[in-house]
């Protein structure tokens, strides 16, 4: 399909300017006059570098790769197409269990969004609680939230400095931060939605405190809040750092890792597969797809059920330490409940890392980062001179019903469409994913069909900039005086 070249006509400037405006922290005359008022603020004495913070404190973990110039194996056990959270755990766990292993990523292993995210380890799904008790009963949701805790307890795990941590194996601190998070909610009408959210969770069993706006004003020191959801469990991790030490753990445990290597072709054979790469082909039993948001034409199947999004990061300089106290709380991952949400949390370098959807429109990384940094001074008028150093992206996924998916699509066994819970989700449903096809039980999201996307789709998601207009009408509705 070809794209149309907005920026050639004058009544798509107007669209996009007014979209633009809807996608505005609200849309009420108040609200309007604020961001207005910010948005003249929000251009940093310096234009931020296209760089992503964590890389600058992590480890390369293209140390853990093979030299290009050593040729491939013509034969292995297993192949693992991507180099993220999923496809190293995926890796790992078939090599422990006495497998050989190689994994091919396209690029560098960082190029990805497993090192380019928030960081955030929270409980829920990109899916409501209210839809997935309508869909699958209570004692369906229980099972799904189960898979969620069972997640975070798995990346606490790895992430911490116990026994079982890839700091024990690797060296590598990831720097867990068991902080919880909590769901923040701009007006009355979404206070109501999260008292309600707090009622199901509670139904299930699951540990949830609900906070109004006096409560969410101390933990925050900011008056743009009307209340909040608090969850104890999860908290965060350094991406970066976490990703690099999966991939040290890989290798140790004898995975082949091979960068610059992208997989052009899936050929059936007597025995098993072919995997053809522009440097040569190799033979294998079994292929696990972890390219999730970054899914090619290599892979129809998957690109006519998963959808690819868009999300943005900034992060400000180091803040003072009373500066930093003042805007972060406890440490708590935050993010808020727009359909265009944003998510924000204290690095462990004393930064303040704030990400969202700003559009599902093309736009510049640099018009993308003023708008992050309105959003962001909006929230926390404290940071109004607090320069903003970095600016990035990165992709992820989602089926259509917002949960995640494990299937076997065209000879590859996929996972993806965490729908922003993939930091939590990946490494436990790649492990379980691997023991599914080494004879053991089904992961959860293996059990439901994934069916493609309900309209005319092959993996370029043009509906999303329509979808996205009715989304922003929700929000302003949401948020309205």
């Amino acid at each position: 399909m070809a794209r149309i070249a907005v920026h050639d006509h004058r009544w798509a400037r107007s669209w996009l300017r007014h979209l633009r405006m809807l996608h505005a922290p609200a849309c009420s005359h108040r609200a309007v006059a604020r961001y207005s008022w910010v948005m003249q603020r929000a251009a940093p004495s310096q234009r931020p570098q296209h760089a992503v913070a964590w890389h600058e404190d992590a480890p390369n973990p293209s140390s853990a790769a093979t030299p290009p110039s050593e040729p491939l194996p013509t034969s292995v056990d297993w192949i693992v197409i991507g180099g993220g959270f999923s496809g190293l755990s995926a890796a790992r766990r078939a090599a422990e269990r006495g497998a050989r292993v190689l994994l091919l990523e396209k690029g560098e292993l960082r190029d990805g969004a497993s090192s380019r995210n928030g960081g955030m380890v929270h409980v829920g799904f990109g899916a409501s609680t209210s839809s997935i008790i309508k869909r699958f009963g209570a004692d369906g949701a229980r099972e799904w939230f189960d898979l969620s805790r069972a997640g975070v307890r798995r990346v606490e795990t790895l992430a911490g400095q116990g026994d079982g941590s890839l700091m024990a194996t690797t060296g590598i601190d990831a720097q867990w931060s068991g902080t919880g998070h909590v769901e923040l909610t701009h007006s009355v009408r979404g206070l109501a939605g999260l008292r309600a959210e707090a009622d199901l969770r509670e139904s299930l069993g699951l540990p949830v405190r609900l906070l109004d706006r006096s409560a969410v004003q101390q933990l925050t020191n900011s008056e743009s809040f009307a209340g909040g959801l608090a969850v104890d469990e999860g908290g965060g991790v350094q991406p970066a750092r976490l990703h690099a030490a999966m991939a040290a753990a890989a290798q140790a445990a004898g995975v082949e890792i091979r960068e610059q290597t992208p997989a052009s072709g899936i050929l059936q054979i007597s025995g098993g597969y072919e995997v053809r790469t522009p440097r040569g082909s190799i033979r294998t039993q079994h292929i696990f797809g972890g390219v999730n948001g970054y899914a090619d034409r290599l892979f129809p199947a998957l690109r006519r059920r998963a959808i690819p999004v868009g999300s943005f990061m900034i992060a400000t300089e180091p803040l003072a330490p009373e500066l930093l106290a003042q805007v972060s709380g406890n440490g708590e991952m935050r993010f808020d409940t727009r359909n265009f949400l944003s998510y924000w949390r204290p690095t462990p370098d004393g930064r303040i890392a704030f990400g969202g959807r700003t559009s599902f429109w093309p736009d510049s990384l640099d018009h993308i980062a003023r708008l992050l940094t309105a959003r962001m001074r909006a929230s926390h008028p404290q940071l109004a001179h607090t320069n903003v150093t970095h600016a990035w992206g990165g992709r992820l996924s989602f089926a259509f019903d917002r949960l995640p998916r494990v299937a076997r699509l065209g000879g590859v066994t996929h996972l993806s469409g965490c729908a922003g819970s993939g930091v939590a989700l990946m490494t436990l449903l790649a492990e379980q994913t691997i023991d599914w096809e080494l004879g053991g039980d089904p992961p959860l999201p293996a059990r439901i069909p994934w069916h493609p996307v309900p309209v005319p789709y092959e993996g370029f998601p043009w509906f999303l900039p329509f979808a996205g207009i009715g989304f922003a009408l929700e929000d302003w509705w949401n948020e309205r005086r």
